[in-house]
Formats: C-alpha cells, structure tokens, sequence
C-alpha cells in the first residue's frame, strides 16, 4: 500500500481535527444552549414536555443549527481512520474499507436527524399536539441512543483491521483493537431504553445515557489521538521513502 498510493498528511490532520470540532459543538452547542444533556426525562407528561420546548424554542433552534453544522464533520473526521484502515488491508480486496464506508455514511444520517427532528420539534412547538411532540422526542433519543449497533459494528471492524494488519510497521498498535472491541461492547447499555422511562436505564440515566456516551465519545477522542499518532508515523515513512529516492537518483548520477 505504502508503494501504490501515498497519503495526504496534512488533508489527513485536518479532519482529524474536525472530529474535535464535532465533540466541542455538542458540547456547546445540545449542553450549553440547549440544555439537552442529559434530555428531558422521559417520564414527563406531554404538556410538561411542550412548556419546555414552548419555553426553549430560541435556544433549541440555536442549537440545533450548530449541531446540523458539527454532525457534518462526523463523515470527515472518519475518512482518515478509513484510509489507514485501507493501508492495513493492503493489496487484499478492502471488505473491511468498504464495510466502513457504508457505516460511517449510514451513521451521518442518525446524527444529523437528530437536530433536524428537534428544530421542527421547536419549531411548532405551540401548535403541535403534545403527545406528538412526545413522540418526536422519544424518537430523537432512541436515534440518539438506540442505534449503537451500527456503531458497535464500525468499532469491530476497525478492530478486526488492526488484527489483520500484516505491513511490517502497523497503522495502530494491537492494544488499540482490543479499544475497540471493548467500546464496541460497552456501549450496549444504550440498547436498554426501550424498557425503562426512569432510572439508570432510561434514555437520561446514569448507565444508557451517560456511561454509553462517555465510551462513545471516549473512544472518539481515543481514536483521534492514536490517528494522528499513525498519519505522524505514515508521513515519516514517506519522507524517508522520498529521501532515499533521491539519494538513489544521486547515486546513479
């Protein structure tokens, strides 16, 4: 791989970055202005529901426009990870690159309606029905939580990359797919929310929302540093490949 295609270091760092950008703004953006982290409790009477929406709707609205901006760069903050996964596979056929494709793009879309059904939420807030608005707000928190398998699965196949991984001076350590395994299983907790609107299993308790956000972000921050970690090392190999070309070329001369 290394001899075929030689990577963009520094496009690489980029948006790597952007990755930094998404955790900052959700931050900022669903804790801060929108006062949403943890969410409204799911134990809430409709009409208790709509006042807040009713009493927020500038601050949601606001929010949610940034979080349709940060989601965004979800897409690229994983190109690079997906690009050093396709080193890993070498000139074997990239199942394992393509599988990511396809998870980070179908990922992208459970974010980004997530600021979408809020906004609209917000938006008609004093018109809708209640119990519909209730609904609406079930459905972004199970959108938020209740689809970890499709990011568990992406966890295990960077994973089984890395397992895989033959080239003489690995993309990651081995340790870091046993990090992703381990994330990919931890997160589970978030599949709970369907049985409990109270308690450390509802979709604002303790170990469905907190604990499964902490790893997911978690290994987000995890994955960015050992990135930048692996884009520093791939772009030493290619200075040091170009180096002995020229002395190569020099030599001849």
């Amino acid at each position: 791989m290394d001899k075929q295609v030689e990577m963009n270091t520094a496009i690489m760092r980029l948006f790597l970055w952007s990755g930094v950008v998404v955790v900052v703004t959700l931050i900022i953006a669903q804790g801060l202005i929108m006062g949403f982290v943890p969410g409204p409790s799911p134990a809430l009477t409709p009409e208790e529901l709509a006042q807040i929406f009713i009493d927020r709707r500038d601050s949601i609205l606001i929010g949610c426009l940034f979080q349709c901006i940060c989601w965004t760069f979800y897409g690229t903050w994983a190109i690079p990870i997906i690009m050093l996964i396709r080193r890993a596979e070498g000139n074997t056929m990239p199942a394992l690159t393509y599988a990511s494709l396809v998870n980070v793009g179908g990922g992208w879309v459970f974010f980004i309606l997530i600021p979408m059904t809020w906004a609209v939420m917000a938006f008609r807030a004093e018109t809708i029905d209640p119990a519909t608005l209730q609904i609406m707000n079930d459905w972004v928190w199970f959108d938020w939580l209740y689809t970890w398998p499709s990011f568990s699965v992406w966890m295990f196949i960077i994973a089984a990359a890395i397992f895989f991984d033959k080239n003489a001076q690995p993309s990651y350590p081995r340790w870091v797919a046993f990090f992703n395994v381990w994330s990919g299983i931890l997160i589970f907790p978030a599949g709970m929310i369907g049985w409990f609107k109270t308690g450390p299993f509802a979709y604002d308790g303790l170990i469905s929302f907190w604990f499964a956000v902490f790893v997911f972000f978690g290994w987000m921050v995890g994955m960015t540093v050992m990135s930048f970690r692996a884009v520093a090392e791939q772009e030493r190999r290619q200075v040091g490949t170009a180096a002995r070309g020229k002395s190569g070329s020099l030599a001849a001369t």
